[in-house]
């Protein structure tokens, strides 16, 4: 406890230092009293026994230091004495505090608010206990439905062999599913008296389908209510319960706290609310747009709108449309043998499966095949996220980009402190004179620039707060809500304290230094114009080391804007082969406003009649989706006398279009001829092909008039190829090779799903499904003018034909084409906009240091021209310096940029990381600078007055 009672009395001594004063006096005048006293008993008289005391305590206040010295509380004491003379020193420079505040501000601010965006996309774990157990079978980033396919091949997983993994988990603590995607679902929401209004207006919510076993196997319990249970989830067409968001539950329900057990429409049918999960809970898939609502797989009809992708019957194969994840056991965490073989359970389990679904037909050649099959354990401890997979890579480089921002303000700032204790040589010089050691020298310099990365890291934080807002808002693309927070939270404010200590030691550890080095008696000397005096040849060194390494860095941060910028520039201008300008693309869903398939072809022909009329539409068109998305509706698709070889990719992306879909989405036909609205249900079957199946498939050049039958029994065919439309980019522009297109009119495919001739017949008769894909959900108007002004006569004329009919997203063709360059316009504007800023940084940096050359050099300078120089001779003398730092900057820097843009190049296109144009073009505007910088201290320099400048001390 003695170390309490020390810091409880340390503490009261640093608030009373007057009574700790008083004390000590009083404590010194009873010690010369007392020793006084003892030598005049000793015989001396009471005048030469007063002044032996007197000598023999020495100097009082001495006494008192070394008293005071000896405590804990002096150095705290001390701490706070330095930092009041760094405040008063800063208010002093309140150009120089302001100046390193800002560069200090932009260098952290910018790192913060960067970090905070990686942190919530990549580091930051989901909120739930041991998320480090958490694994999901393959990527997990992959979506949408397929067939046909092996268990796992592409993360994907039928509804069948998920519920097997469920009900035996194996060496894991549980297994759970979920829709590859979430869907945008009709709402209604209770009224007060818990009745929905059938005229009550209807909301679009994002709902994604779960296992009953989802919430317990991320260990995530409800805020309130409780999640979904087995019973909830046991046989399809049963469960019709909801878990809601915490979001949803704050600002669609207004917090009700008696919302359990009240009933909300989804899809026209009722849900009861049976939870609400805490806040930050979005689920394993981590996403801008998060889901609302979670409702049992078995509901996946009423969801989905779609007939069913649940085959309970486990020797059919069924869809492939779940993503599953598990929890290992602790064992697996930790034990790599255990991972091994918990690795080795699941291969094992899709092996079994897909052997029983082969059958009789299992050959040895396909046995091989499924040997080989696995599907990796893949960590989920941060979620699944495509948004990390697609900004990833780009935000690791934008992070490296301020880095190299923050050090070039740091070196800027070196050379201030590095000046500024120049200006302070006799200052210092008195102080070491006077007693004070090199080490409260140097202490007293680093409170002033921690001082300094402090204020900078708290102003830093108000600026990352802004940035991060705008950056959460340029990668949200236009959604109203999404998963993320500027507010920094406690990673980042740590974060930002550490950065900001770390700069206040990168560039005042040197300056602190060389202070305390300065000598006393050369700098107390009435002429101090020596080398000495002006700091000696290291002290010149490290001044002008440090711009060099900004023309360095700035060499570097040019050259990779330039890439990028270029980069940019090559994806916007490459051929898309469709028609950029004046088309407008406007999605709905005819399903969420009650429409069944076999009443959407009439609604299919008012929306063509009724927009067509419209006096700035040239034409229009539907679709199943535009000229570019990431729609993944595609499939294999057989030609007759085509034979392919063993494992050959057959497959094409599919598009289901109305007539004038080529006209309108300005898609040329370079044979035969495009769909029109003649092709109807009662004519043959004709179909489109891009270049890139004909010169694969045809190339004698005899397509069209040809057939080709599709792998989907819905859509299979077979259709006649009447025309050959141009390659487009239908999917990443990044991609050089055409993707294949099939294209094939609505108004042609079958109204009713094929009926499987194996199924057993029924009495009654069961009646044929609805055929899904003659659903269009993509409307296409090609305008005269601006699509954007059509919007509202847009909303209008969909409005006159059904009011409930609901638009979910209306944007530009450009706009969707930027959609898919979201994180290179991102770099492309960061770093050119970082690389602007270390440019102006670097300038500043080097017009410093070369208006100090000409301060102390202007005794020299004034010699010089009392001599006869002439003027160009005494700006070139100053140029020359600069040249000098600008050739050794460049030197060092050229093999640098070369050695890292390396590791850019797969972020490029269209260009190579060593493009000539753009080395140039940062080479020239880096020369720029440096002359420009260097200039205006150049000619200050020719006008120096030489009188003035000899009488200059």
């Amino acid at each position: 406890m003695n170390w309490i009672i020390k810091l409880t009395s340390g503490l009261k001594s640093l608030l009373q230092k007057q009574r700790v004063e008083r004390e000590l006096d009083e404590e010194l005048e009873s010690f010369l009293e007392a020793s006084s006293a003892r030598k005049q008993i000793d015989g001396m008289t009471a005048e030469a026994a007063h002044r032996a005391a007197m000598v023999e305590m020495g100097s009082r206040n001495a006494v008192k230091h070394q008293v005071w010295s000896s405590r804990w509380e002096s150095t705290l004491d001390g701490l706070l004495q330095d930092t009041r003379v760094s405040v008063r020193m800063l208010a002093k420079s309140p150009a120089f505090a302001a100046i390193a505040l800002l560069s200090l501000a932009l260098g952290i601010g910018a790192n913060t608010a960067l970090f905070t965006l990686i942190h919530q996309l990549m580091l930051r774990n989901l909120p739930v206990p041991n998320p480090n157990q958490l694994v999901t079978f393959g990527d997990a980033e992959n979506s949408g439905i397929a067939g046909g396919i092996d268990i796992g091949a592409y993360g994907l997983f039928p509804w069948y062999f998920a519920r097997q993994l469920q009900a035996d988990p194996g060496p894991f603590q549980g297994i759970a599913s979920y829709c590859s995607f979430a869907n945008k679902t009709s709402v209604r929401l209770p009224s007060f008296d818990s009745v929905i209004a059938s005229n009550a207006p209807a909301i679009l919510v994002r709902t994604s389908l779960v296992s009953s076993d989802y919430f317990s196997v991320l260990g995530a319990q409800p805020f309130i209510g409780r999640a979904i249970s087995p019973s909830d989830d046991a046989s399809p067409g049963t469960g019709a319960v909801v878990v809601i968001s915490h979001h949803f539950w704050q600002q669609s329900l207004s917090s009700d706290p008696a919302i359990l057990g009240k009933t909300v429409s989804i899809n026209g049918k009722p849900f009861d609310v049976i939870g609400v999960m805490p806040e930050g809970f979005h689920g394993i898939k981590q996403e801008l747009d998060p889901p609302d609502f979670w409702v049992p797989i078995t509901m996946q009809t009423i969801v989905m709108q779609h007939p069913s992708l649940l085959v309970p019957n486990s020797g059919a194969e069924g869809a492939y449309f779940l993503n599953v994840f598990g929890r290992l056991s602790p064992q697996a965490t930790t034990n790599k043998s255990a991972m091994t073989q918990t690795q080795a359970w699941l291969d094992q389990q899709i092996r079994t499966s897909l052997r029983a679904l082969e059958g009789a037909k299992l050959i040895p050649a396909r046995e091989q095949e499924i040997n080989r099959v696995t599907e990796p354990l893949i960590p989920a401890n941060h979620g699944v996220s495509l948004v990390r997979s697609q900004y990833g890579n780009s935000l690791q480089i934008l992070m490296c980009v301020v880095a190299l921002v923050l050090l070039i303000a740091c070196a800027n700032l070196t050379n201030f402190l590095l000046a500024r204790a120049a200006t302070r040589r006799r200052e210092i010089a008195t102080r070491l004179a006077i007693g004070s050691s090199r080490a409260r020298i140097i202490r007293q310099s680093l409170i002033e620039t921690f001082l300094l990365s402090l204020a900078g890291g708290l102003l830093g934080l108000a600026i990352a707060f802004v940035a991060t807002r705008a950056l959460i808002a340029f990668v949200s693309q236009g959604n109203a809500y999404i998963a993320m927070s500027p507010i920094p939270d406690l990673p980042v404010l740590l974060f930002t304290l550490g950065v900001s200590l770390l700069t206040g030691l990168l560039f005042g550890l040197a300056p602190a230094i060389i202070s305390s080095r300065i000598g006393a008696a050369g700098n107390l000397s009435a002429g101090s114009r020596t080398a000495q005096a002006s700091g000696g040849k290291q002290a010149r060194f490290w001044p002008k080391a440090l711009v060099t390494a900004q023309v360095m860095l700035s060499l570097l941060l040019l050259v990779g804007a330039g890439l990028f910028l270029r980069t940019l520039r090559n994806l916007e201008n490459q051929d898309y082969g469709f028609e950029r300008s004046h088309l407008l693309l406007a999605e709905f869903d005819a399903a969420l406003a009650g429409y069944n398939p076999s009443q959407t072809p009439n609604l299919n022909r008012q929306l063509l009649d009724r927009l067509s009329a419209l006096p700035v539409v040239k034409s229009v068109a539907l679709a199943a989706t535009p000229p570019i998305s990431g729609d993944n509706w595609s499939s294999d698709i057989t030609i007759p006398g085509y034979t392919p070889a063993p494992k050959e990719n057959m497959n094409s992306k599919l598009n289901r279009v109305s007539g004038q879909y080529f006209e309108t989405a300005g898609i040329k036909i370079v044979a035969g001829r495009a769909i029109n609205d003649s092709d109807t249900a009662h004519r043959q079957k004709v179909a489109v092909i891009n270049q890139a199946i004909a010169k694969r498939f045809f190339p004698k050049g005899d397509a069209v008039g040809r057939s080709l039958s599709i792998d989907i029994d819905d859509v299979k065919g077979p259709w006649q190829i009447v025309g050959i439309a141009r390659d487009t980019k239908a999917g990443d522009p990044r991609s050089s090779a055409p993707l294949r297109m099939t294209y094939i009119p609505l108004a042609q495919i079958d109204p009713f799903n094929p009926v499987d001739p194996t199924t057993p017949a029924t009495n009654p008769p069961t009646p044929p499904e609805e055929n899904q894909d003659r659903v269009a959900d993509l409307i296409l108007l090609r305008t005269t003018g601006d699509p954007a002004n059509t919007i509202a006569d847009l909303r209008v004329a969909v409005a006159s034909i059904d009011p409930n009919l609901p638009l979910i997203k209306i944007t530009t063709i450009r706009d969707q084409v930027d959609d898919f360059m979201a994180h290179d316009q991102l770099v492309s504007t960061l770093t050119t906009l970082f690389a602007g800023l270390a440019l102006l940084l670097a300038a500043i940096g080097l017009y410093g240091v070369m208006s100090y050359n000409v301060v102390r050099r202007t005794n020299e300078i004034g010699i010089r021209i009392a001599l006869g120089a002439q003027t160009p001779a005494v700006q070139w003398m100053i140029l020359s310096e600069s040249l000098l730092l600008l050739a050794i900057g460049v030197c060092l820097g050229l093999p640098l940029t070369l050695l890292t843009t390396k590791y850019i190049k797969g972020q490029l296109f269209g260009l190579s990381a060593l493009d000539p144009v753009t080395f140039t073009v940062a080479l020239a505007v880096v020369s720029a600078m440096t002359m420009f910088a260097a200039w205006l201290p150049a000619r200050r320099a020719s006008k120096v007055d030489p009188m003035v400048a000899l009488r200059c001390d």
